[in-house]
Protein backbone atom coordinates (compact mmCIF):
# COMPACT_ATOMS: atom_id res chain seq x y z
CA UNK A 1 0.00 0.00 0.00
CA UNK A 2 1.26 3.13 -0.69
CA UNK A 3 0.64 6.85 1.35
CA UNK A 4 0.12 10.25 -0.68
CA UNK A 5 0.52 13.20 1.32
CA UNK A 6 2.21 16.79 1.26
CA UNK A 7 5.78 16.80 2.95
CA UNK A 8 5.92 19.73 5.62
CA UNK A 9 9.87 19.40 5.63
CA UNK A 10 12.37 20.77 3.29
CA UNK A 11 12.82 18.52 -0.28
CA UNK A 12 16.27 19.55 -0.60
CA UNK A 13 18.69 19.04 2.11
CA UNK A 14 22.55 18.52 2.51
CA UNK A 15 23.96 15.24 3.17
CA UNK A 16 26.81 15.70 5.52
CA UNK A 17 26.56 12.90 8.38
CA UNK A 18 29.24 10.89 7.40
CA UNK A 19 31.08 10.22 10.96
CA UNK A 20 34.84 10.87 11.14
CA UNK A 21 37.19 8.73 9.28
CA UNK A 22 34.78 7.56 7.08
CA UNK A 23 35.12 8.65 3.16
CA UNK A 24 32.10 10.07 1.73
CA UNK A 25 31.32 12.64 -0.97
CA UNK A 26 28.84 15.48 0.24
CA UNK A 27 25.94 15.45 -1.74
CA UNK A 28 22.35 16.32 -1.66
CA UNK A 29 19.05 14.59 -0.60
CA UNK A 30 16.10 14.91 -2.75
CA UNK A 31 12.83 13.97 -0.87
CA UNK A 32 10.38 12.62 -3.06
CA UNK A 33 9.23 9.63 -1.26
CA UNK A 34 10.25 7.90 2.09
CA UNK A 35 10.14 4.25 2.42
CA UNK A 36 10.57 1.22 -0.04
CA UNK A 37 8.40 -1.72 -1.18
CA UNK A 38 11.00 -4.00 -1.38
CA UNK A 39 12.13 -3.67 3.09
CA UNK A 40 15.29 -6.06 2.46
CA UNK A 41 16.53 -7.56 5.53
CA UNK A 42 19.44 -5.48 6.07
CA UNK A 43 18.15 -2.01 4.81
CA UNK A 44 19.10 0.93 7.28
CA UNK A 45 15.67 2.04 6.38
CA UNK A 46 13.84 0.10 9.29
CA UNK A 47 15.97 1.83 11.99
CA UNK A 48 15.31 5.05 10.09
CA UNK A 49 11.49 4.33 10.08
CA UNK A 50 11.01 2.45 13.29
CA UNK A 51 10.31 -0.24 11.43
CA UNK A 52 7.94 1.11 8.94
CA UNK A 53 9.18 1.11 5.17
CA UNK A 54 5.71 1.63 3.95
CA UNK A 55 6.22 3.83 1.00
CA UNK A 56 4.84 7.12 0.95
CA UNK A 57 4.59 9.81 -2.20
CA UNK A 58 5.03 12.73 -1.43
CA UNK A 59 2.30 15.17 -3.81
CA UNK A 60 2.94 18.95 -3.43
CA UNK A 61 3.12 21.10 -6.25
CA UNK A 62 6.14 21.16 -8.21
CA UNK A 63 6.79 24.95 -7.87
CA UNK A 64 7.66 24.06 -4.18
CA UNK A 65 10.08 21.77 -5.10
CA UNK A 66 11.45 23.83 -8.01
CA UNK A 67 12.03 26.66 -5.56
CA UNK A 68 14.39 24.63 -3.55
CA UNK A 69 16.29 23.40 -6.90
CA UNK A 70 16.64 27.07 -8.06
CA UNK A 71 18.19 27.65 -4.70
CA UNK A 72 21.01 24.98 -4.08
CA UNK A 73 24.44 24.92 -5.24
CA UNK A 74 25.26 22.40 -8.48
CA UNK A 75 25.75 18.67 -7.48
CA UNK A 76 24.15 15.78 -6.90
CA UNK A 77 21.13 14.74 -6.06
CA UNK A 78 20.05 11.76 -4.94
CA UNK A 79 16.45 11.08 -4.84
CA UNK A 80 17.57 7.26 -3.73
CA UNK A 81 18.71 8.01 0.15
CA UNK A 82 15.17 7.51 1.57
CA UNK A 83 13.31 5.64 -0.79
CA UNK A 84 14.09 3.18 -3.78
CA UNK A 85 14.26 5.98 -6.39
CA UNK A 86 11.92 4.30 -9.21
CA UNK A 87 10.07 1.04 -7.25
CA UNK A 88 6.83 3.62 -6.94
CA UNK A 89 7.01 6.25 -9.12
CA UNK A 90 7.00 9.84 -7.00
CA UNK A 91 4.61 12.43 -8.83
CA UNK A 92 7.31 15.19 -9.34
CA UNK A 93 9.94 12.51 -10.73
CA UNK A 94 8.95 13.51 -14.57
CA UNK A 95 9.21 16.97 -13.75
CA UNK A 96 12.36 16.62 -11.89
CA UNK A 97 13.85 14.81 -14.95
CA UNK A 98 12.54 17.48 -17.24
CA UNK A 99 14.00 20.27 -14.72
CA UNK A 100 17.48 18.28 -14.58
CA UNK A 101 17.92 17.69 -18.47
CA UNK A 102 17.82 21.26 -18.81
CA UNK A 103 20.72 22.17 -16.70
CA UNK A 104 24.48 21.97 -16.79
CA UNK A 105 26.08 21.89 -13.47
CA UNK A 106 23.39 19.43 -12.14
CA UNK A 107 22.37 16.22 -11.28
CA UNK A 108 19.86 13.56 -10.20
CA UNK A 109 21.00 10.26 -8.90
CA UNK A 110 18.11 7.66 -9.22
CA UNK A 111 19.15 4.61 -6.75
CA UNK A 112 17.70 1.82 -7.69
CA UNK A 113 16.80 -1.86 -7.14
CA UNK A 114 13.37 -1.79 -9.54
CA UNK A 115 13.16 -2.73 -13.18
CA UNK A 116 10.24 -0.77 -13.27
CA UNK A 117 12.37 2.05 -16.18
CA UNK A 118 9.11 2.85 -18.43
CA UNK A 119 9.74 6.53 -17.43
CA UNK A 120 13.37 6.21 -18.67
CA UNK A 121 12.53 4.28 -21.91
CA UNK A 122 9.85 6.87 -23.06
CA UNK A 123 12.58 9.98 -22.57
CA UNK A 124 15.69 10.71 -24.57
CA UNK A 125 18.95 10.10 -22.49
CA UNK A 126 20.07 12.92 -20.74
CA UNK A 127 24.30 13.64 -18.96
CA UNK A 128 22.14 15.17 -15.99
CA UNK A 129 20.19 12.19 -15.52
CA UNK A 130 22.46 8.93 -13.48
CA UNK A 131 20.96 5.49 -12.81
CA UNK A 132 22.30 3.68 -10.19
CA UNK A 133 20.95 -0.07 -9.76
CA UNK A 134 22.03 -1.77 -6.77
CA UNK A 135 22.99 -5.90 -6.95
CA UNK A 136 23.84 -8.57 -4.84
CA UNK A 137 25.18 -12.43 -4.82
CA UNK A 138 21.84 -14.39 -5.82
CA UNK A 139 22.16 -16.07 -2.85
CA UNK A 140 22.64 -13.08 -0.87
CA UNK A 141 19.35 -11.76 -2.54
CA UNK A 142 17.32 -14.85 -2.21
CA UNK A 143 17.70 -14.57 1.40
CA UNK A 144 18.26 -11.25 2.19
CA UNK A 145 16.09 -9.14 -0.40
CA UNK A 146 13.08 -11.48 -1.04
CA UNK A 147 10.82 -8.98 -2.70
CA UNK A 148 13.24 -7.30 -4.61
CA UNK A 149 13.51 -8.04 -8.60
CA UNK A 150 16.58 -10.88 -8.92
CA UNK A 151 19.96 -9.32 -10.05
CA UNK A 152 20.05 -11.12 -13.10
CA UNK A 153 17.20 -8.83 -14.04
CA UNK A 154 18.04 -5.99 -12.95
CA UNK A 155 21.24 -5.89 -14.90
CA UNK A 156 19.97 -7.16 -17.76
CA UNK A 157 17.44 -3.88 -17.09
CA UNK A 158 20.94 -2.37 -16.62
CA UNK A 159 22.05 -3.16 -19.88
CA UNK A 160 19.30 -1.79 -21.74
CA UNK A 161 19.40 1.47 -20.39
CA UNK A 162 23.17 1.69 -20.95
CA UNK A 163 22.12 0.48 -25.07
CA UNK A 164 19.83 3.25 -25.21
CA UNK A 165 22.44 5.86 -24.63
CA UNK A 166 21.83 6.39 -20.19
CA UNK A 167 24.31 7.21 -17.71
CA UNK A 168 24.27 4.01 -15.56
CA UNK A 169 26.46 2.97 -12.63
CA UNK A 170 26.48 -0.41 -10.33
CA UNK A 171 26.42 -0.47 -6.60
CA UNK A 172 27.54 -3.75 -5.50
CA UNK A 173 26.35 -2.90 -1.82
CA UNK A 174 26.21 -4.71 0.96
CA UNK A 175 28.14 -7.36 0.27
CA UNK A 176 27.47 -10.35 2.70
CA UNK A 177 29.97 -12.56 3.73
CA UNK A 178 27.91 -15.10 5.87
CA UNK A 179 26.28 -16.00 2.52
CA UNK A 180 29.58 -17.11 0.52
CA UNK A 181 31.86 -15.17 -0.92
CA UNK A 182 32.77 -16.87 -3.76
CA UNK A 183 28.97 -16.35 -5.28
CA UNK A 184 30.22 -12.66 -5.81
CA UNK A 185 32.73 -13.82 -8.67
CA UNK A 186 29.65 -14.65 -11.26
CA UNK A 187 27.98 -11.15 -10.35
CA UNK A 188 31.24 -9.28 -10.60
CA UNK A 189 31.87 -10.52 -13.79
CA UNK A 190 28.65 -9.73 -15.14
CA UNK A 191 28.66 -6.23 -14.13
CA UNK A 192 32.08 -5.77 -15.71
CA UNK A 193 30.14 -7.29 -18.88
CA UNK A 194 28.04 -4.54 -19.36
CA UNK A 195 30.67 -2.02 -18.99
CA UNK A 196 28.97 1.14 -16.59
CA UNK A 197 30.57 4.05 -16.26
CA UNK A 198 31.10 3.59 -12.55
CA UNK A 199 31.03 0.22 -9.51
CA UNK A 200 30.70 1.09 -6.07
CA UNK A 201 31.41 -1.98 -3.65
CA UNK A 202 30.38 -1.63 0.01
CA UNK A 203 30.11 -4.91 2.66
CA UNK A 204 27.55 -4.90 4.98
CA UNK A 205 27.71 -2.17 8.06
CA UNK A 206 24.51 -1.51 10.17
CA UNK A 207 24.43 0.77 13.46
CA UNK A 208 23.34 -1.21 16.15
CA UNK A 209 20.03 -0.29 16.71
CA UNK A 210 18.69 -1.40 13.20
CA UNK A 211 18.78 -5.00 14.66
CA UNK A 212 15.63 -3.84 17.05
CA UNK A 213 13.60 -3.12 13.55
CA UNK A 214 15.35 -6.08 11.79
CA UNK A 215 15.52 -9.14 13.86
CA UNK A 216 16.13 -11.12 10.63
CA UNK A 217 19.37 -8.82 9.10
CA UNK A 218 22.24 -10.55 8.74
CA UNK A 219 25.07 -10.04 11.57
CA UNK A 220 27.21 -13.20 11.78
CA UNK A 221 30.79 -11.37 11.96
CA UNK A 222 29.89 -7.93 12.64
CA UNK A 223 31.33 -6.46 15.30
CA UNK A 224 31.38 -2.96 16.51
CA UNK A 225 34.10 -0.45 14.73
CA UNK A 226 35.34 2.81 15.73
CA UNK A 227 32.47 4.80 13.33
CA UNK A 228 30.11 3.30 15.62
CA UNK A 229 28.24 0.52 13.08
CA UNK A 230 28.87 -3.22 13.16
CA UNK A 231 31.14 -4.51 10.44
CA UNK A 232 33.51 -6.93 9.25
CA UNK A 233 36.76 -6.73 10.71
CA UNK A 234 39.22 -4.65 8.33
CA UNK A 235 41.39 -7.76 7.58
CA UNK A 236 37.95 -9.47 6.27
CA UNK A 237 37.15 -6.61 4.03
CA UNK A 238 40.46 -5.85 2.37
CA UNK A 239 40.29 -9.27 1.20
CA UNK A 240 36.65 -8.67 0.15
CA UNK A 241 37.46 -5.95 -1.88
CA UNK A 242 40.97 -7.05 -3.12
CA UNK A 243 38.86 -10.19 -4.87
CA UNK A 244 35.99 -8.36 -6.45
CA UNK A 245 38.55 -5.75 -7.64
CA UNK A 246 40.21 -8.95 -9.58
CA UNK A 247 36.44 -10.42 -10.73
CA UNK A 248 35.92 -7.04 -12.11
CA UNK A 249 38.92 -6.19 -13.60
CA UNK A 250 39.60 -2.99 -12.22
CA UNK A 251 39.19 -1.08 -9.11
CA UNK A 252 35.54 -0.16 -8.10
CA UNK A 253 34.97 2.56 -6.01
CA UNK A 254 34.09 2.23 -2.09
CA UNK A 255 31.02 3.05 -0.33
CA UNK A 256 31.17 4.58 3.16
CA UNK A 257 34.51 2.63 3.86
CA UNK A 258 36.92 3.59 6.45
CA UNK A 259 40.11 5.94 5.66
CA UNK A 260 42.48 3.18 7.45
CA UNK A 261 40.77 0.93 4.75
CA UNK A 262 41.60 3.04 1.62
CA UNK A 263 45.07 3.57 3.09
CA UNK A 264 45.89 -0.38 3.26
CA UNK A 265 44.64 -1.11 -0.21
CA UNK A 266 46.79 1.42 -1.55
CA UNK A 267 43.96 3.02 -3.68
CA UNK A 268 43.11 6.42 -4.77
CA UNK A 269 39.42 7.66 -4.78
CA UNK A 270 37.81 8.59 -8.19
CA UNK A 271 34.54 9.55 -6.94
CA UNK A 272 32.23 6.72 -6.16
CA UNK A 273 28.29 6.20 -7.20
CA UNK A 274 27.22 9.90 -5.68
CA UNK A 275 29.49 11.94 -6.88
CA UNK A 276 29.26 13.66 -10.77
Amino acid sequence: MVVNRERKSKFVRLFDKTPPGVCCPHFYELILSNGCPYDCSYCYLRLTFRGNTQPTLFINGWPDIKTELDAAPEGVFSTGELADSLAVIPPALPQCLEYFSSLQNKFILLVTKSINVNILRQREPSRQVILSFSVNSLPASEKYEKAAPSPIRRLETASELIERGWRVRIRLDPVILETGIEHYESICRRIAHIHPEMVTVGTLRQYPALFRFAPDAPRKGLSRARDGRMRYTVGERLRTYEKVASWLGFQPALCKETEEVWQALGWKSNGCNCTR
